[in-house]
């Protein structure tokens, strides 16, 4: 059992390496679509992107076609749905991700309001489809999904994530019942 979940944190890592967050860039228009521009100059393609496009600490996921524009109003390749302004939803609810506070000259340029953003910004505090991982915010523990810590876990400490990586890189640890 440990095998397989370690195999199958691993598979959600790497794919989920694919899809970063964007925190300073802009959106752009041209005749053909929009597209986010990263401050450097690059675009993300043909995949998911995490956008902080505020700088609140709040990030909404945007698919975009292999040449770069944002799919809206459809249904992505891999099967999910995004609205009118391209960003995912589920059941016409969109679909977020608490993430890192940007520097603070990234936020002050952006406009941060001053919100407070937990350290473990790679948790989000609603489950999202697709998640893997339940996260106990107060013991710094995570589990999957079926383990019967979860079961007794207060709904106020709860997080979910999709990245043991990021989990163990600020500090939690996998629950010994589960892994």
């Amino acid at each position: 059992m440990k095998k397989i979940f370690q195999t199958l944190v691993t598979a959600v890592v790497l794919s989920l390496s694919i899809s970063a967050v964007s925190f300073a860039g802009s959106w752009q228009t041209d005749a053909v679509g929009k597209w986010w521009q990263n401050d450097d100059g690059s675009f993300p393609s043909g995949g998911w992107q995490w956008i902080d496009d505020n700088g609140d600490g709040i990030a909404n996921s945007y698919y975009f076609d292999a040449n770069g524009y944002l799919l809206v109003n459809t249904t992505t390749p891999d099967g999910y749905t995004v609205d009118g302004n391209g960003a995912w939803i589920v059941n016409n609810v969109v679909q977020t991700q608490a993430v890192a506070a940007p520097p603070a000259t990234q936020a002050n340029k952006t406009g941060n309001s001053g919100k407070t953003v937990s350290a473990a910004s790679g948790i989000s505090s609603t489950p999202y489809d697709g998640y893997t991982i339940v996260v106990n915010t107060s013991t710094k523990k995570y589990h999957v999904p079926s383990c019967k810590s979860v079961k007794s876990m207060k709904d106020k400490n709860k997080g979910y994530s999709s990245d043991a990586a990021y989990l163990e890189s600020h500090g939690y640890q996998a629950c010994k019942n589960c892994h």
